[in-house]
């Protein structure tokens, strides 16, 4: 990062002033959906490092907003983990990102009552593996074998 005075404005007065280097717009292309957190790492201040993104074009918002829409297929096929290990970005945001894009990723009503989930439901496995296979968590997998047992 480079600093230096003013050459338009002050006449070369005031502060030394955060320079735009390609360097430093290559940084940002490659991290414009990290949020700012990681703006801390940089040897510069908050508000000087925003206000230099904003003046190369760079805008959190709509940045995000393009990276989610251009994978909407996989925001919709994958999971919250498997999208951000894939895509390498932490994965808080996302549900509601999904919900915004996507809609709602539901099950029908009554999905588990069809025999061959029924049968697994009852079956002498575990509660995690029914759960891996169906794709639930253990007490919801606890939860329908119990109605599942009562509906036999």
């Amino acid at each position: 990062m480079y600093y230096g005075k003013p050459t338009r404005g002050f006449k070369g007065g005031g502060p030394n002033r955060l320079i735009a280097t390609e360097a430093l717009r290559n940084f940002w292309e490659e991290n414009k959906v990290r949020g700012h957190g990681f703006l801390f790492d940089l040897p510069a201040g908050r508000t000087t490092l925003k206000r230099m993104r904003r003046r190369l074009g760079f805008n959190y918002l709509s940045d995000a907003d393009e990276f989610y829409q251009a994978r909407a297929g996989d925001l919709k096929r994958l999971s919250k983990k498997e999208f951000a290990s894939k895509h390498s970005i932490k994965s808080g945001g996302i549900a509601n990102r999904r919900i915004r894009i996507v809609g709602r990723i539901a099950r029908q009503i009554g999905w588990w009552r069809k025999p061959k989930i029924i049968a697994l439901l009852l079956s002498d496995r575990t509660l995690r593996e029914i759960g891996q296979k169906l794709g639930i968590s253990t007490s919801q997998v606890h939860r329908l074998r119990s109605r599942a047992a009562k509906q036999r």
